[in-house]
C-alpha cells in the first residue's frame, strides 16, 4: 500500500516535471514510463498542487536518495544502468529507493500537518525545484 501511493505520486510528479520542462506546450517528450495519449484536460489544479508538494518532498531528500529518485523517475534506462549512473550497485540502488519512498511519504505527511520540511525550515531552497505561479483570473 505504501509503495503504491508513493510510486503513483512520484509518477505524476515526473510527468508534471517533464511537462513543466517543456514549458507546458505539449505532452512530455520523455518520461521513464509510458503515458500514452492524453486528452487536453489531463491536469487539474489539485494535481498541480499535489505535484508541487511531491517536488518539495523530493527536494528535501538527502542528496544520495534524491539522486536515486531523480534517476528512477526521470531517466529512461534499466535499473542496472541507473545504478551505474549513480555510482552504486543495483542492490544499493533499490535500498536507497525504498528509503526515499518512505522519506517522501513522511515529508508529504509533514506537509499535510503544516510542519516545514528540513530545507525549508533552514531557508535553503533547492534552485531547480518547481515553482507554481498564481495568476489572478
Amino acid at each position: 500500500m505504501l509503495d503504491t501511493y508513493v510510486v503513483n505520486q512520484l509518477n505524476l510528479w515526473a510527468a508534471y516535471r517533464a511537462k513543466r520542462e517543456d514549458n507546458g506546450l505539449g505532452w512530455p517528450k520523455k518520461c521513464s514510463f509510458d503515458l500514452g495519449p492524453s486528452s487536453g484536460g489531463f491536469w487539474t489544479p489539485a494535481m498541480e498542487s499535489s505535484c508541487y508538494d511531491v517536488d518539495r518532498a523530493v527536494c528535501a531528500l538527502i542528496p544520495e536518495r534524491k539522486d536515486v529518485v531523480m534517476k528512477c523517475y526521470t531517466v529512461t534506462a534499466t535499473i542496472v544502468q541507473k545504478a551505474k549512473m549513480c555510482g552504486i550497485t543495483d542492490k544499493t540502488y533499490n535500498l536507497r529507493l525504498t528509503m526515499a519512498h518512505r522519506d517522501v511519504l513522511g515529508f508529504l505527511n509533514d506537509l499535510a500537518c503544516g510542519i516545514p520540511l528540513p530545507n525549508e525550515a533552514s531557508g535553503d531552497m533547492e534552485e531547480n525545484s518547481l515553482v507554481i505561479v498564481a495568476v489572478a483570473a
